[in-house]
């Protein structure tokens, strides 16, 4: 039988162990009142909307795009909204204490490390940076690092970019014009501007010029010769600015296309 004083250190210890896993309950129960309505995950930029709701900036700015009511009460609402200063730095604050932790706080870290990733991309693109306006446009095209997909603005990113003289831009503005995103659908000027990148040395603009002859798509007749032409450049290609799915895409096509 454990002395007395023994017992009552472990119990004690239980106790407060007891303590901290209540404190810990009710905070990460708390965390749930700061969770956005739509996106059920912990706001980077926190806004107030007209509901008196806390959302996500961009996800509720692209709701109040297709409807004019609040995502909770679905009663009508109107498009203003106003910072939520204080819930952002008590998130803030909460996170780098350790009193918030989980999977909704790892998710929370990735969306803040994408918003400074977006935040110093942007600041060397208005720097004149090429490279940097073409990742602005690569982001806006496909609604990455937490930017809204909004394919005007990868348009006039790309186009940026090529201004630049960025060869990446350039085969992204291509594709703009090739299919009509973000601007009218023109495949001449989309075939010259990709044309121009993958001699270049755009990777990304070999891989679509090889598909579009490969596959008679987007206006292009299909022609196997020129789609070994462009797919054969891939590999030599000096720009790593295709996936890499697109260029095992080109080096699977042309194992089956032997010349």
């Amino acid at each position: 039988m454990p002395p007395k004083r023994g017992r009552e250190a472990a119990e004690a210890e239980d106790e407060t162990g007891r303590e901290l896993r209540k404190t810990k309950s009710a905070v990460n129960e708390a965390m749930n009142e700061f969770l956005c309505p739509i996106t059920f995950s912990l706001p980077v930029d926190p806004v107030m909307a007209e509901d008196g709701k806390v959302y996500e900036r961009s996800a509720i700015e692209e709701w109040l795009k297709q409807q004019h009511k609040s995502p909770v009460t679905n009663l009508a609402m109107g498009t203003k909204l106003q910072p939520a200063l204080q819930v952002k730095n008590m998130i803030r604050t909460m996170v780098a204490s350790g009193a918030l932790t989980g999977d909704k706080v790892d998710a929370w870290k990735l969306k803040l490390e994408e918003e400074g990733e977006v935040a110093e991309t942007r600041r060397k693109a208005e720097a004149g940076e090429g490279w940097a306006m073409h990742d602005l446009g690569i982001w806006y095209k496909l609604g990455q690092k937490g930017l809204v997909k909004d394919k005007a603005k990868a348009f006039e990113w790309y186009k940026k970019s090529h201004e630049a003289g960025d060869a990446s831009g350039t085969g992204g503005l291509g594709g703009c014009y090739l299919v009509g995103d973000g601007v009218p659908r023109c495949p001449v000027r989309g075939a010259t501007l990709l044309s121009q990148a993958a001699e270049r040395g755009s990777k990304s603009a070999c891989c679509v010029l090889g598909r579009v002859y490969a596959d008679g798509i987007c206006g292009f007749p299909k022609d196997e010769t020129m789609a070994r032409r462009y797919y054969s450049m891939v590999a030599s290609a000096s720009i790593e600015d295709c996936t890499d799915d697109a260029e095992e895409g080109a080096a699977t096509w042309l194992r089956a296309h032997p010349a």
